[in-house]
């Protein structure tokens, strides 16, 4: 998955090598709170996943460390619906 967040920042951002965790989206990549939002829609698509709006707190996403770990939060939640299913067809 960080695999993928490294791509689309790439290509939003006109980077020649994946981000560091600890880059700041703003200060160190120039993403304005339009360009966040753009970014997260990028990400949707690329992920197959869809946001919930609380999520998407400007303030609680700095970093690019910060997109990484919301994007394996909603891994876990999907793997664990997975789990879920699975035990319901046994």
């Amino acid at each position: 998955m960080k695999k993928e967040i490294d791509s689309v920042v790439m290509e939003m951002c006109f980077l020649e090598e994946a981000p560091a965790p600890a880059m700041a989206l703003k200060e160190d990549l120039g993403l304005d709170s339009l360009r966040l939002v753009e970014l997260m829609v990028e990400l949707e698509e690329a992920l197959g996943i869809q946001w919930e709006e609380s999520d998407l707190d400007p303030a609680a996403l700095t970093t690019v460390g910060d997109v990484y770990r919301l994007a394996d939060k909603y891994e876990a939640m999907r793997a664990e619906k997975r789990q879920e299913a699975a035990g319901n067809a046994v």
